[in-house]
């Protein structure tokens, strides 16, 4: 059962491949279900600001719907506050407890000075923090880049990522929703619950959050009976963000379930697509700042739209552009033809390219071998607003639906020989 933070969108999780991934990962090893809290994303707002004891009656209906009796617990920030509660009032629907970059009590707060170390984040004042949030609401949607820097700083260069977490912010809550939402937050006390806590419990917190400090995670861990407490290095409230993500997901599987997450790779045939924006520097500075994130958030929502319909899979953004594998040539060509053509629409050019192979794919995501390298070079070779394929895709698709026109022989950086090319355009 997986608790979340204040911000989520049972649906909108799923689209960013930055979030994607640790859901994913989790399922592999675990049955796991993930829920949107009253007032927020796709559940009923509320007229009067829930108490923890009404927050933890959802929990129990999720479960009752479900069909769960008992379920190991991952608390996330402000879920942790409610796992907390709920781990120490539903002793006998709990079969463990993870809390993660969450906070203690009010009761204890004094305490927290007492359990700062040398290269803490340094601590704030809750005025302090409620300040801060009070800029996420000012800049809700309009400049998601401030939560992301605050929050989540090490995608703080990813502007695909920020461009994703304003689309979040805006199908999570307006915000009006969201200031109720965080005043609901600190009105909110567990009590004495920590030391009521009787289920195995691991508290995990990363050292550098900004947003709940480190202190409050071990005084919490000193306050849980034979609680573990596992530091994180990092620097991200919501660390499933962070480049070391399966360190977290990795510790919190061999805490549940008693075995190791092997980390694995294994090779495969995969069909890899490169794509980028053609002369995306000039076109920014010709229709401005704002007006240019505009037409990068449709470009986004384009290319994630076609690749789920033609069942690939986004790997990463690379700048203004994106990688994506697909199980079939003819899947990841039709999909590359209507990229060049919806983009078109809204006047935006790309290049892509193609290349299909064995690939290394990695149990994190990601891919690599000289298979995504060389689909990498292809897309540069790709003349403005095409399509471009190696001879391989070409050999597998004859007879298709897809017409292939010669470009000639290429020497591609770092690619043994030279490689003939060629253009694509629907037959």
């Amino acid at each position: 059962m997986i608790v979340p933070a204040l911000i989520s969108n049972v649906e909108v999780s799923w689209e960013h491949e930055l979030y994607r991934r640790t859901l994913e990962h989790l399922g592999k090893h675990m049955t796991c279900v993930h829920f949107d809290k009253r007032g927020i994303g796709l559940s009923d707002r509320f007229d009067e600001a829930p108490t923890l004891e009404q927050r933890n009656e959802d929990i129990l209906a999720v479960m009752d719907a479900v069909g769960w009796e008992r379920a190991h617990f991952l608390g996330v920030s402000e879920g942790g506050a409610m796992g907390q509660l709920f781990a120490a009032d539903f002793p006998d629907r709990i079969e463990s407890l993870v809390l993660l970059n969450t906070f203690v009590p009010r009761r204890y707060n004094k305490r927290v000075y007492d359990y700062v170390r040398e290269g803490d984040y340094p601590l704030q004042k809750r005025a302090q923090t409620y300040e801060r949030f009070l800029r996420v609401v000012e800049t809700w949607s309009e400049d998601p880049r401030y939560m992301v820097e605050w929050e989540m700083p090490s995608a703080a260069d990813n502007e695909s990522f920020i461009r994703w977490v304003g689309r979040l912010q805006r199908l999570s809550a307006s915000p009006r929703d969201f200031r109720r939402q965080i005043d609901s937050v600190f009105a909110l006390d567990g009590g004495d619950s920590p030391e009521r806590i009787t289920a195995r419990t691991m508290v995990m917190h990363v050292k550098g959050d900004a947003v709940l400090p480190v202190a409050g995670g071990r005084l919490l861990a000193d306050l849980i009976p034979g609680a573990t407490f596992v530091e994180i290095q990092g620097g991200d409230h919501f660390s499933w963000i962070m480049p070391n993500w399966r360190d977290v997901n990795d510790i919190l599987i061999e805490f549940v379930t008693g075995v190791s997450a092997e980390r694995t790779s294994t090779r495969q045939f995969g069909t890899v697509l490169f794509t980028d924006i053609v002369d995306s520097t000039r076109r920014s500075s010709v229709v401005g700042d704002s007006g240019w994130r505009e037409v990068l958030e449709s470009h986004d929502r384009i290319t994630r739209g076609l690749i789920d319909q033609h069942h690939g899979r986004v790997i990463k953004s690379t700048g203004d552009g994106l990688l994506a594998v697909f199980e079939a040539p003819s899947s990841g060509v039709s999909c590359g033809l209507e990229m060049c053509e919806a983009l078109s629409g809204i006047g935006v050019k790309i290049r892509a390219g193609i290349h299909a192979g064995e690939i290394e794919v990695h149990d994190d995501g990601d891919i690599s071998g000289i298979a995504v390298n060389l689909a990498a070079r292809v897309e540069q070779q790709a003349t403005d607003g095409e399509l471009w394929t190696s001879s391989t895709v070409r050999d597998m698709m004859l007879g298709g639906s897809a017409a292939f026109a010669e470009r000639g022989e290429h020497a591609l950086k770092g690619i043994e020989g030279s490689w003939r090319l060629f253009s694509v355009s629907s037959a």
